[in-house]
C-alpha cells in the first residue's frame, strides 16, 4: 500500500508548488475576508477560502510525505538494517493511518460546511 501511496505522491510532485500558491491564496482570502468584513453579508468568500487552504495545505502535505518512503528490507539484509527499515516504514504506516482519518473528516467537514454555505447565501 505505501507503495502505491509513493506512486501517488511521485506522479504529483511536479504540483508542489502550485499547491502552495493555492494555499497560500486560500490563507490571505480567508485572512482579508476576517480583516475587512463589517457584517455577516460580506463573509460570502470565508467558508471556500477554508476549505481552499485545508485542502490544499493536506494535499501538499500528502505529497511531501509520501514522495520518499523507504523501500522493503531485502531478506539478505541484516537484522539491524531490516529493523531499521520496517521502523521507518512503520512510522510511514502510522502517516497513512493519520492521513486516512484526516481525510475522512476533511470530506465530512467539508459536506457540512458547504451545505451551510449553500443555505445562508
Amino acid at each position: 500500500m505505501l507503495e502505491r501511496l509513493q506512486a501517488i505522491a511521485v506522479r504529483f510532485n511536479r504540483l508542489r508548488p502550485f499547491l502552495l500558491v493555492l494555499a497560500v491564496c486560500g490563507l490571505s482570502l480567508g485572512l482579508y475576508v476576517l480583516l475587512t468584513s463589517s457584517d455577516q453579508g460580506d463573509d460570502v468568500a470565508l467558508i471556500p477560502a477554508f476549505m481552499l487552504f485545508t485542502w490544499a495545505t493536506m494535499a501538499r502535505s500528502f505529497v511531501t510525505i509520501f514522495a520518499h518512503v523507504p523501500v522493503k528490507a531485502d531478506k539478505d539484509a541484516g537484522f539491524w538494517k531490516r529493523f531499521k527499515l520496517g521502523a521507518q516504514r512503520a512510522v510511514y504506516y502510522g502517516f497513512m493511518a493519520l492521513f486516512a482519518v484526516a481525510t475522512i473528516f476533511l470530506l465530512l467537514s467539508s459536506w457540512q460546511l458547504s451545505s451551510v454555505w449553500r443555505m445562508m447565501y
